[in-house]
């Protein structure tokens, strides 16, 4: 397979600036006649049954990817397999969370150690290898390809997903699909959405739900308890059996009346799981995608006069308008800090007294979500909260690529007040201070990265990476901050 591939920048509905660097591949495709059984000659013996973290591949070593292959894996048939992609180019990271799920419902897993967000350079390439490279060893099923992806790596896999017309189904983490090639027309591929109730996308993703519903795609939308992360392992258990689910509805995977069982059987638990914690809007939405999946695979009649019973409760309606209010509160929020923060970078001499107007709001807004303790307020303030620490690494991360370290550091101080117990904005403004010329400062960010959370490998990790800080290495104030011997 082909991909032909030209980006353009995702824009959130959300917030005047993209969310968590995310540029997107709207791309063409061109089926190459390709053998798909595996040529175990150009590869050792297949490792099942755990993660690997690294296989490179044996056309561009410089490419390379996660790889989990099923215990019970065997190249006389054909396997259908998930691309995945993680905005950190960790492939492993994912895998690890979906490795249960694969070996129980058959799936090869290939995360990309190369894709990562803004890095548009080489997203196609690594993309298209991954492809390349698993269907030289592995035996794939390429009516049974998927994409998953977490952010910015899911709208990669809804591009991918959207112009190569060769997927059956997609897992969208926290993401969706982009401005420049929305779902539209003949639903062509599955979707399964997942957020976590206080990830600042949860908005974009309850709206997608509703899209998707009125253009009949095959979906479902999965909320779990968290923020902006790649969901938990039992959210991938329901999302592969969902899938397998399909593939037996289309007869690319063989019935198993005892998987159907079963899966029946723990889809019902869940549902009276959310009707038990009094979740009537959630459950009804989530009814409504089980009898979907399930139907002509088992009787449903349960499951449908259930779903009758309370889809007209009020309290459905009532979960309803407050989640629109939640997600419009965030909106509101989230907007009127970010154009304070745009005016840090517009002001010109002024930018210390806006800086300290939107650091005030910032500050003002940590202190109400720490204190707050209705969870529905709290959650609106944790999401919008979530979507200012973005927006103020993305445009920090904007101005550094236009060689603007000064005005950059504003926005990463932004950043570590919004998250003060994340090191990615410590060791951004690291960067900002050493280019400025401030190495003091830059070994105290060194610190407060270590405070937040950062061991001190994966500080020399950065640092060695970067050839304008690997020189602060040898230095004793390093070794002070970083609190253990660097070597």
């Amino acid at each position: 397979m082909k991909l032909y591939c030209r980006w353009t920048h995702k824009r959130s509905r959300l917030a005047p600036v993209s969310l968590a660097l995310s540029m997107l591949m709207a791309c063409s495709v061109a089926l190459a006649q390709e053998k798909t059984t595996a040529d175990t000659s150009k590869r050792p013996e297949v490792e099942k049954g755990r993660v690997v973290a690294s296989v490179h591949s044996a056309a561009k070593p410089e490419q390379s990817y996660a790889l989990y292959v099923p215990t019970n894996y065997a190249p006389e048939r054909l396997w259908p397999i998930i691309y995945v992609f993680d905005p950190a180019a960790k492939g492993s990271r994912p895998l690890e969370l979906m490795k249960a799920a694969a070996e129980n419902y058959g799936y090869l897993l290939a995360g990309s150690n190369n894709s990562r967000n803004g890095a548009v350079n080489i997203e196609h390439e690594a993309a298209q290898e991954m492809w390349n490279d698993t269907h030289r060893w592995l035996s794939i099923d390429d009516r049974r390809a998927y994409f998953a992806g977490f952010s910015g790596g899911a709208r990669v896999a809804a591009e991918l997903a959207q112009r190569c017309k060769c997927a059956q189904g997609v897992f969208l983490n926290s993401g969706g699909f982009g401005v420049s090639s929305p779902p539209s027309g003949k639903p062509a591929f599955a979707v399964f959405a997942m957020a976590g109730m206080t990830d600042f996308n949860y908005g974009e993703l309850v709206e997608l739900d509703a899209q998707l519903e009125s253009l009949g795609f095959r979906h479902f939308f999965q909320r779990f308890d968290g923020r902006h992360e790649w969901a938990p392992a039992d959210v991938w258990q329901q999302a592969l059996a969902w899938s397998a689910l399909l593939e037996m509805k289309d007869s690319l995977r063989a019935r198993d009346s005892g998987m159907i069982n079963a899966e029946m059987t723990q889809a019902a638990g869940r549902l009276r799981q959310r009707e038990d914690a009094g979740e009537l809007y959630f459950a009804v939405g989530e009814y409504r995608a089980v009898v979907a999946a399930f139907d002509g695979l088992a009787d449903t009649s349960i499951l449908k006069e259930r779903l009758r019973s309370i889809a007209d409760n009020p309290a459905v309606r009532a979960g309803a308008k407050e989640e629109k209010a939640e997600i419009e509160k965030q909106q509101s929020i989230q907007g009127d800090i970010l154009g304070k923060m745009e005016a840090v970078r517009e002001s010109g001499g002024e930018q210390a007294a806006h800086f300290a107007e939107a650091s005030s709001r910032v500050r003002d807004l940590t202190a109400d979500a720490r204190k707050e303790r209705r969870p529905d307020r709290r959650r609106v303030l944790e999401r919008t909260l979530g979507g200012v620490f973005v927006g103020a690494m993305e445009t920090g991360s904007s101005l550094m690529e236009q060689g603007q370290a000064s005005t950059a550091a504003f926005y990463f101080e932004l950043a570590a007040l919004a998250h003060p117990d994340w090191a990615w904005p410590h060791l951004s403004l690291a960067r900002c201070h050493v280019l400025t010329g401030d190495k003091k400062a830059a070994f105290r960010d060194f610190k407060h990265a270590r405070e937040a959370g950062a061991t001190a490998a994966e500080v020399t990790e950065f640092v060695k990476a970067d050839a304008k800080l690997s020189g602060l290495i040898e230095s004793p104030e390093y070794e002070k901050a970083v609190g253990e011997p660097s070597h």
